[in-house]
């Protein structure tokens, strides 16, 4: 028997500006990094019903939320900020949702790897 699929909101390749890298110099400039979310619903959110945006979880908020986080620190590491992002957005979504979260860092300082590094993290329903 196939089970329904759940809700799913999704946020493409939202661009913040973060200070990540190894090394001191690498962080002195904010660079560009892609943050890519999936939210599964248990049910239909309220919004659907009522068009509301109250009765909705608020990308613009989410948006808005992923910046103050990278904002607030320098980061070594994508897989550290993937984890802050990942922890800031489980307060903002009903309990029940399942969260997958992608960092893209656009541009390492590595020459030839020229399509950046990923971290990933939670449930990809």
């Amino acid at each position: 028997m196939m089970q329904p699929s759940r809700p799913v909101l999704e946020v493409h390749q939202a661009r913040i500006k973060v200070k990540l890298g190894c090394s001191p110099q690498e962080r002195a400039m904010p660079q560009d990094v892609d943050v890519s979310l999936r939210m599964a619903f248990a049910e239909l959110p309220p919004g659907c019903k009522t068009d509301r945006l109250e009765d909705s979880v608020c990308y613009a908020k989410l948006y808005a939320q992923m910046k103050q986080v990278a904002e607030r620190q320098e980061y070594a590491l994508i897989e550290k900020l993937a984890k802050d992002l990942y922890d800031q957005i489980q307060g903002l979504v009903p309990v029940d949702c399942l969260i997958w979260l992608r960092v893209h860092k656009l541009r390492p300082p590595v020459d030839g790897l020229l399509g950046g590094t990923a971290f990933e993290m939670g449930t990809k329903t």
